[in-house]
């Protein structure tokens, strides 16, 4: 038999878990994630607990490929098996609390922390979302196709956002450089929809190219370390350019 193919809405449906008892927002009843991807979680601060419900809604059906044209087939159950890449001291817990989602159900996440983020948690944290979904084939039976969701991460930023992000392939983000001052090594991340040659460049006030070189970047978080040592004190820009955009951010050297 072909590899099932998954309908939007059964792939929407795969991700999920939950905090203690948390409680799926009524108001959404069509298959999928509350707040999808574009819309994001609320934002948290350094020093504040986290602690952030995501509403999953799994479709009483989706539509596989027999191999004779789509077949419409029942959901038995969505099963978030793990998620790893979260940031430290931050967890999850399922509501139902075993993580497995019937079909034509609704159930909720709960990723919080056990411990507020500090300065040091400061970066981008892709999460690895392992899920399983279970249909009913006629003649078959039971049958499982494990997916993989790459595409979301938590960002932890001080006096600003902590929130699961996402990308998809036309984005293109420069985040903001750890510490800054920098007084040793700062670290900075960006995140590529792709991989493919990224240019890197670090100017001063006046416009001078101080850094400048190539980077091939992967599909995702990509980081690269500033050492101090290789500029004077003072302000800069520094900037990443691929096929036409470019994402520019300051930074302050001060040894």
């Amino acid at each position: 038999m072909k590899k099932l193919i998954l309908s939007i809405a059964a792939i929407a449906a795969l991700i999920s878990s939950g905090y203690a008892q948390c409680t799926p927002d009524p108001q959404f009843t069509v298959g999928g994630i509350y707040p999808d991807s574009a819309t994001g979680l609320a934002t948290a601060y350094v020093g504040v607990a986290y602690d952030e419900v995501i509403t999953n809604v799994v479709p009483a059906d989706t539509v596989i490929d027999l191999g004779f044209g789509p077949t419409i087939v029942p959901f038995v159950d969505v099963t978030l098996d793990n998620v790893t890449g979260l940031p430290p001291n931050f967890t999850y817990s399922c509501n139902p609390s075993n993580c497995v989602f019937p079909g034509n159900s609704s159930g909720c996440v709960n990723i919080y922390s056990t411990v507020n983020p500090a300065a040091s948690d400061i970066g981008v944290y892709p999460l690895i979302i392992d899920v399983t979904a279970t249909v009913s084939v006629p003649v078959l039976g039971n049958q499982s196709q494990p997916t993989v969701v790459d595409y979301y991460f938590i960002e932890i930023v001080d006096q600003g956002a902590s929130g699961i992000g996402s990308y998809n392939s036309e984005s293109f983000e420069l985040k903001t450089i750890f510490p800054n001052p920098v007084v040793d090594n700062s670290r900075i991340q960006f995140i590529s929809g792709k991989s493919q040659q990224v240019t890197f460049t670090v100017m001063n006030v006046l416009g001078k190219t101080i850094l400048n070189k190539n980077i091939s970047a992967n599909r995702g978080v990509n980081e690269l370390t500033i050492s101090s040592e290789n500029f004077t004190n003072g302000i800069y820009l520094y900037s990443i350019a691929a096929e036409g955009k470019i994402s520019t951010k300051r930074m302050i050297v001060k040894k």
